[in-house]
């Protein structure tokens, strides 16, 4: 009998418990729940933008191939309107500067390499897009826009070709000086490959009176 009256008063127990608490336990159920279904919602949604975005990319890489400018044009602005949050938007860019510089369209290049550099989120893809921005520049003989892309800070391993392109910009603006001091510096930390630095640097001799004095 007294078990009776124990598991009677344990049920009592429970249900002036749930009355006091089951509104709040019921809540959070729901909105674990909710935050689960939110989360795998979200989940899928992207990883069918990046699968939609990668299919993209792959067509513009056929594009580039077949050299069609004006095809790489268009699924690179789908890819930036549609897809611009993954990383096939700056890829794409990267892609379509390529085939602009192998066909001297060197403006659409600089356009697109500039595009590259904003919607690159990772630090080693912004800094190939700009190293190869540098060269447009220079291409597009605008040296001191060069020279300021060149102005931000480096890794260690991009010394020697920064200071060699700071050498090519020198040159253009005919500050052979500069020019010397930016190539004899390429040199002094380059590893490999230096022949023609070495060709570029030799170009240049000494620094003449001419040049002292000015």
């Amino acid at each position: 009998m007294n078990d009776y009256v124990t598991d009677e008063q344990r049920v009592e127990e429970l249900k002036k418990w749930w009355v006091e608490n089951g509104a709040y336990l019921l809540g959070g159920v729901i909105l674990g729940l909710a935050l689960l279904f939110g989360w795998n919602t979200w989940r899928n949604h992207q990883e069918s933008q990046r699968a939609a975005a990668y299919d993209l990319y792959t067509e513009l890489s056929a594009a580039v191939e077949e050299q069609s400018l004006e095809q790489a044009k268009t699924l690179v602005a789908k890819l930036q309107q549609d897809y611009g949050a993954t990383p096939y938007a700056a890829l794409g860019s990267m892609a379509l500067a390529k085939l602009a510089v192998k066909t001297t369209q060197y403006v659409e290049a600089e356009t697109a390499l500039t595009e590259a550099m904003t919607r690159g989120k990772q630090a080693e893809l912004q800094e190939v897009a700009r190293l190869r921005l540098v060269r447009v520049k220079l291409a597009l003989k605008k040296p001191d826009d060069a020279l300021e892309l060149l102005s931000a800070e480096w890794p260690v391993a991009y010394l020697s070709l920064t200071e060699e392109l700071k050498g090519d910009a020198y040159l253009q603006k005919g500050d052979r000086a500069a020019a010397r001091t930016a190539y004899d510096k390429a040199l002094l930390s380059a590893t490999s490959g230096i022949e023609f630095l070495r060709m570029k640097r030799d170009d240049l001799g000494e620094e003449t009176s001419t040049e002292a004095a000015s």
